[in-house]
């Protein structure tokens, strides 16, 4: 008779455990329900502005009206119904946009910081000059650029592989021979540089390493290369014991080995 009686008090007992249970679960459940609506329905989580910065402060390239318009966001928007990952994307397709943070500032407000591109370079792409950044991104000319940079040749439109090789080539050699020293910078698919230095039209292909190395070559050996050969258009220091240089730029027949480590004929 005891044990019955037990038995009946524990499923009592579980019974009022399960109700309080969903009970609890219910009023949760709709106490979240009450607060999602409240946050997506309240009228002071309607966006009344969108907040526009660079990451340092004032945008240089782009400017406030662009990225508004190209976030495509209503204002009056609930705050929480914002797509704020769509709005990043969409603003990151401004030219001049290399990323975009887009967050929520409560209780009314959309806050957009740029990270502007910055150009570290000129290219010159079918017959036309562009700039380009680290990313080797290729930008139209602007007004606020006021550095002057060597002229890049060899990028290509739509070749995002090679044209980031060619890019990090390009800071390479310019920062070990210095961009003051250079006019123009040519590299072409097998990643050989050929430089013009800022105050003589004659190429110097310094080969794909030791930059600095062949540039110093070159000019203990300008004055005499200039005296003896002032037909000169091209100096080849491929090669770490041959100096070649080119009389004329339209074939090889115009070649001339110069020095060499057997030969030493200069």
């Amino acid at each position: 008779m005891k044990a019955a009686i037990d038995k009946i008090k524990a499923r009592i007992v579980r019974i009022v455990q399960i109700t309080v249970a969903v009970i609890a679960f219910s009023v949760l459940g709709w106490t979240s329900y009450s607060v999602v609506h409240y946050l997506r329905t309240a009228s002071r989580f309607e966006v009344q502005a969108l907040t526009i910065s660079g990451v340092n402060g004032s945008l240089k390239r782009v400017t406030e009206d662009q990225v508004i318009g190209q976030a495509e966001f209503e204002v009056g928007t609930n705050v929480f119904y914002a797509d704020l990952n769509a709005m990043r994307e969409r603003v990151e397709k401004l030219e001049w946009v290399r990323h975009a943070m887009v967050q929520r500032v409560l209780p009314n407000q959309i806050m957009i910081k740029v990270i502007e591109r910055e150009p570290i370079g000129l290219a010159r792409i079918g017959g036309e000059v562009y700039q380009f950044d680290a990313d080797a991104k290729i930008l139209g000319l602007d007004s606020v650029s006021s550095e002057s940079f060597p002229i890049l040749d060899g990028l290509r439109r739509n070749d995002v592989e090679g044209n980031t090789k060619r890019v990090a080539i390009y800071q390479k050699a310019v920062e070990e021979i210095g961009q003051a020293e250079l006019s123009e910078v040519h590299i072409n698919a097998a990643g050989e540089v050929v430089v013009v230095s800022s105050s003589d039209p004659l190429n110097v292909n310094l080969g794909t390493s030791d930059f600095r190395t062949n540039w110093i070559r070159f000019l203990q050996l300008k004055a005499q290369i200039r005296q003896q050969y002032p037909q000169a258009v091209r100096v080849d220091l491929l090669f770490k014991n041959q100096i070649v240089i080119r009389l004329k730029d339209d074939d090889n027949s115009g070649e001339l080995t110069i020095w060499d480590g057997a030969k030493k004929s200069l």
